[in-house]
């Protein structure tokens, strides 16, 4: 078993019980108002559980992350088909002929 996979089986579980459990503790309907300007008659306002706003939030982050990390792989792969960059230059060079007077 690789290591990742392991990391995955060790962190995940307990990861996926504190989400259930932090879902079903918040279960009470909230007011979510998308208009920052009229709190009183929002222009758009949803009502919707409390653990839903913050599992979506979470969906949408994971999304995010996720997106990014396929759009660098293109740049990782170009990094790594490209020659190694040329060493430093060393500071006294080598092999001169000796000096003649």
């Amino acid at each position: 078993m690789e290591p990742l996979s392991l990391l995955r089986w060790i962190v995940l579980p307990p990861v996926a019980l504190i989400v259930i459990a932090l879902a079903v503790a918040n279960r009470h309907v909230v007011s979510f108002s998308l208009d920052p300007f009229n709190a009183q008659a929002p222009a758009l306002s949803l009502e919707i559980p409390l653990a839903a706003i913050v599992l979506i939030s979470l969906f949408i982050g994971i999304l995010i992350g996720g997106f990014a990390a396929w759009s660098q792989a293109k740049i990782k792969i170009a990094r790594r088909k490209a020659p190694p960059p040329m060493g430093r230059a060393k500071s006294t060079p080598t092999n001169l002929p000796a000096a003649t007077l």
